[in-house]
């Protein structure tokens, strides 16, 4: 009975173990290796009192040459914090400059996931079935142009419109109407001295309200237009937005990229 009960010990021992090596955190194992590294590596080896130069441990022999892979390590939290800081710092002083101005009313900011973005009625932009950026718009905009400036993050340039349906021969749908209205808040960027290729346009029609197009008020608001200040190497796209895309894209001043999406 005793050696059975040492045999189920061990047996239970072994499994716990598997399991717990079934589920290593990649990201925290590759933390702690670089910091046992970084302890343990300091000038190659570690000296022990009376042992000399002997070390308790030594790196890897540098001589082998096994797997040349060049294995990606997870980005650590501070690498990642330190794009998040910036985008922070961005988001607090834009917010500030909102509050500062009173354009509380038709400018709104929040900080996502994807990135910072800004969200300006269409009314403080366009003429209603229109897509010419207004003057006093062209103003708003060159405010915050100097925080655009301060981060190399790309950015993207969403309109939206609501449910009425247009067609005139130069915006033949809301898809047109949206596109249009986007990209040239792109080319009045570029104008200011934004790099081309940081920025890009898409258009999402009447496809995305962020309320239902039940009334006058609540159509006003899904007119819109969002500037977003993308996270390093994030996807342009909405999280939610579904469809087809169709566009072409360019690097030179006067042809930023383009999409329409619905």
């Amino acid at each position: 009975m005793i050696t059975y009960s040492d045999l189920i010990t061990l047996l239970m021992i072994f499994f716990v173990i598997m399991y717990a090596m079934s589920k290593v955190d990649v990201a925290k194992f590759m933390t702690l290796t670089q910091s046992l590294a970084a302890a343990l590596h300091n000038e190659q080896k570690i000296p022990l009192k009376d042992l000399g130069s002997t070390g308790l441990v030594v790196p890897a022999n540098p001589t082998n040459q096994g797997d040349k892979t060049q294995h990606p390590i997870p980005p650590t939290s501070a690498t990642k914090t330190q794009n998040d800081k910036a985008l922070d710092n961005l988001f607090n002083q834009v917010k500030s400059y909102i509050a500062t101005h009173n354009l509380n009313g038709n400018v709104t900011i929040v900080n996502q996931q994807r990135g910072v973005q800004i969200t300006l009625r269409d009314v403080v932009l366009f003429n209603t079935g229109q897509a010419t950026v207004l003057p006093q718009a062209q103003k708003l905009l060159q405010g915050l142009v100097p925080f655009f400036q301060s981060l190399n993050n790309p950015i993207v340039i969403e309109g939206y419109t609501d449910n009425v349906p247009i067609n005139t021969p130069q915006f033949p749908s809301n898809w047109e109407l949206s596109s249009a209205r986007a990209i040239n808040v792109v080319r009045f960027l570029v104008s200011q001295g934004i790099s081309p290729p940081r920025l890009s346009g898409v258009g999402y029609g009447q496809y995305h309200p962020v309320v239902p197009n039940t009334s006058a008020a609540n159509r006003a608001i899904n007119r819109r237009i969002n500037i977003v200040i993308l996270r390093t190497a994030q996807n342009t796209q909405p999280v939610k937005a579904t469809g087809n895309s169709v566009g072409s894209s360019g690097g030179a001043v006067g042809n930023p990229s383009v999409n329409t999406a619905g």
